[in-house]
């Protein structure tokens, strides 16, 4: 579009009533997302001319046929057939017919794919919402032990179980019983992504399954799935959790919208955090409920979720412990602050 500001009333109207939300936005963009869609909108000149058509292919060999067809009739290639970042397996071609409209093949994943070292797994939640994710058994116990303890990792937004993969496996080989879960609304789970609501509900009854399997059961979140691992424990329950491992959660939603400086948290909250929900889903106003051992991993450079938000937790609740991570951002690397993960083991272990 050639001007961002007078577009985005019209496309509002429009995309608002559909289920479309902003993620993200910056002084030249706007992304929208519903389940299963995106839209990005920007600003330039000259506008858009052409039409992008994508179709969706059955597999990555019908991608790859195509593309193979597209060099031997010498068609106008604009990307080879590759892996994209754009959704979870994505694979795709990009085409040019001859009057110059984009057509890509593409597939991605409906279901989280097969894995040899763990088990593919569909449990219940509620309200009818199945969870999808990965099961991994551990590959070492110490000989006292007859059951080993369990725990449900979550992802953060936008994110599935197929992003979990790595903590899995380093839980299951400390002995642990590991269940990696896409929260409802990602890849491989069913119900629409609701930012908190009804999603602790759903790790509640996660945690009953794992319990058949596990001793006791122990969470692990990042991000929104931190928000999510924060508000189970709060829950009343009949088999309480027996430890936390919070990342860079968001505890409080409303004072969220005024610390960060990210741009679009603001428009994100408004468009998928409707007012009567916002305090359901802050953990901050049920930090009190939280009785197991909790820890929070924060970095003091987070501008996505200020570090702020874990010491209101702490404030809160003084029994909740908060692990500082010097100049680290939100979502960083492990390998660039190695003694982390470890103490999160450590952490786990202790309270198993």
């Amino acid at each position: 579009v050639t001007d961002l500001a007078r577009a985005t009333p019209f496309w509002y109207a429009v995309l608002k009533p559909l289920g479309f939300g902003r993620v993200a936005c910056q002084p030249d963009l706007i992304f929208w997302a519903r389940e299963g869609a995106q839209i990005l909108m920007w600003q330039g000149s000259p506008p858009t001319s052409a039409i992008r058509v994508l179709l969706r292919a059955a597999s990555r060999e019908a991608v790859d046929a195509l593309y193979r067809r597209a060099l031997t009739e010498t068609w106008t290639v604009i990307e080879p057939a590759a892996e994209r970042f754009y959704a979870p397996g994505y694979y795709s071609c990009i085409l040019a017919d001859p009057d110059g409209i984009r057509v890509e093949l593409v597939h991605a994943w409906a279901d989280l794919p097969e894995r040899d070292d763990a088990e593919l797994v569909h449990i219940p939640g509620v309200d009818g919402v199945t969870l999808g994710g990965y099961l991994f058994s551990p590959t070492a116990m110490p000989t006292n032990e007859k059951n080993p303890s369990g725990v449900i990792v979550m992802p953060g937004y936008g994110t599935d179980a197929t992003d979990l993969v790595w903590f899995g496996q380093q839980l299951a080989k400390a002995g642990f019983v590991a269940l990696c879960l896409s929260l409802r609304g990602s890849l491989g789970s069913t119900g629409v992504e609701d930012q908190g609501f009804r999603q602790p509900d759903d790790i509640v009854a996660a945690a009953d399954w794992l319990r058949a399997r596990a001793r006791n059961v122990s969470l692990l979140g990042f991000s929104q799935g931190a928000q999510v691992a924060l508000l189970a424990a709060a829950r009343p329950s009949a088999n309480p959790i027996n430890a936390v491992v919070a990342y860079y959660p968001c505890a409080d939603l409303a004072a969220w919208r005024d610390q960060t400086a990210v741009p679009g948290i603001v428009e994100y909250l408004s468009d998928f955090v409707p007012p009567e929900r916002m305090a359901a889903c802050s953990p901050i106003n049920v930090a009190r409920q939280i009785r197991c051992p909790t820890l929070l991993v924060h970095g003091d450079a987070d501008t996505n979720v200020p570090i702020a938000q874990s010491h209101a937790m702490v404030a809160a609740n003084s029994e909740i412990r908060l692990q500082t991570v010097p100049g680290a951002e939100h979502a960083f690397r492990f390998d660039q602050w190695p003694g982390i993960w470890s103490e999160t083991m450590s952490f786990l272990a202790q309270n198993s």
